[in-house]
C-alpha cells in the first residue's frame, strides 16, 4: 500500500483527509513483513474503504472488535454490515445505544 493510494481515497472522498500532521488520521504502512499498526490506529482495506466503510465509524463498531479480542480487519464486510444494522435498529427503531 502507497501512500499515493491512500490519497486517491481521500480524493475520491472515501477516506479522510489529513487535519493534524502531528497525529494523522491514516498512515500508510511501511516495510514490516507483518502489519503492526501503530497505538491507536486499526488496519483496514482498501476494499471496504471502496465499498462505503467509513471512520470513524459508530462507538460500537469500535468496541465490537475490542469485545472480541480481533482486529477490524478480522470482519468480512457481511459481519460489518450486519453490525452497522444492529446499530440502525436499536438507534433508529428502539431508540437506544447499541450495547
Amino acid at each position: 500500500m502507497l501512500e499515493e493510494t491512500l490519497q486517491s481515497l481521500v480524493d475520491d472522498g472515501l477516506l479522510r483527509p489529513v487535519t493534524d500532521p502531528n497525529r494523522t488520521e491514516w498512515i500508510a504502512p511501511g516495510n514490516e513483513p507483518e502489519p503492526r499498526p501503530c497505538d491507536g490506529y486499526i488496519m483496514s482495506f482498501v476494499a471496504f474503504h471502496e465499498r462505503g466503510l467509513g471512520l470513524l465509524a459508530d462507538r460500537f463498531m469500535w468496541a465490537l472488535p475490542h469485545y472480541y479480542s480481533v482486529d477490524l480487519h478480522n470482519f468480512n464486510p457481511d459481519s460489518i454490515a450486519q453490525a452497522a444494522i444492529f446499530v440502525a435498529v436499536c438507534e433508529g427503531y428502539l431508540g437506544i445505544a447499541p450495547h
